[in-house]
């Protein structure tokens, strides 16, 4: 099968074609540009970092009517890009987002289109001349809906950061996923990433582990008392950034609640975390 690059996809005026802007965004400030988009309401996705008018004392984009195509690196590979926004520049503020116009005919592969980009060595630099990937970007893969990088594979797979929980749990998307933890009572674990600590904890409300973990959403801490130590020292963006939940065991919601705490109870003696973790209890 022939390959297909981006000169195949996005058919461009030679004026267009020969001033258009490509930029490749990774991350800002520990946060991935992905992140940004992705977590972003799905009717106003953030794409400003693909239109800053300066980077350094260098302009960037050059006249207003500019087309810029702007993707982000997909997660765990490093060489693939996903179109997040097409658009052109109206405005050339000083050091601040340009504002642009989203183009019309481009919309259709925005969120959808993935490219292989080798970027190189140039983590500084993001903005380029299209001109420079234009008959070298392969296209990989259209989707047939915009990208999600969380897929729901079985309660016995659940293991998600704090970020993709809380897309699950208060987006609109990921309904499979989010009505799969409501649906089930069980044990979970806390890992906080950075030091390696763990909190053993059980969910038998009425709402299952969707419930429970909706609650560490809101307050970060569940109300778990060193969780709360640890909020008052760290703040909430040191859960966010460093905490992953992990449903250990799921049962239905007729199971007895005696058993799903004696099951908590056998994964905090297993796991030491009364001594070495976050559980007081």
């Amino acid at each position: 099968m022939k390959d297909l690059f981006l000169k195949d996809i996005l058919p461009l005026s030679e004026e267009d074609a020969r001033d258009a802007k490509i930029a490749l965004n990774m991350s800002w400030e520990g946060k991935s540009h992905f992140e940004r988009w992705n977590e972003s309401d799905a009717n106003n996705r953030d794409v400003s970092y693909s239109y800053y008018s300066h980077h350094g004392n260098q302009r960037n984009f050059t006249r207003i009517g500019q087309l810029v195509f702007g993707f982000v690196q997909v997660p765990r590979n490093n060489k693939r890009w996903l179109l997040v926004t097409a658009g052109r520049i109206t405005s050339l503020p000083n050091h601040a987002t340009c504002d642009h116009v989203e183009e019309e005919r481009f919309q259709g592969l925005v969120g959808r289109l993935i490219v292989e980009i080798e970027k190189g060595n140039t983590y500084q630099r993001y903005i380029f001349n299209l001109n420079k990937y234009y008959n070298e970007a392969k296209v990989i893969e259209i989707l047939a809906d915009d990208y999600q990088d969380i897929s729901f594979t079985g309660l016995d797979n659940v293991h998600l950061s704090f970020h993709n929980l809380r897309l699950i749990l208060n987006g609109t998307k990921y309904a499979d996923y989010r009505n799969a933890l409501s649906s089930v009572k069980g044990v979970y674990c806390l890992t906080d990433t950075k030091t390696g600590k763990l909190y053993i904890g059980s969910a038998f409300g009425e709402k299952g582990i969707a419930q429970r973990w909706s609650d560490y959403i809101d307050t970060k801490t569940g109300g778990n008392k060193d969780l709360i130590e640890l909020y008052k020292k760290e703040g909430e963006f040191y859960f966010e950034n460093n905490f992953c939940f992990t449903l250990i065991e799921f049962f239905g919601m007729n199971t007895d609640t005696d058993r799903i705490v004696g099951r908590e109870t056998y994964w905090k003696n297993a796991f030491a975390t009364k001594d070495h973790g976050y559980n007081e209890n």
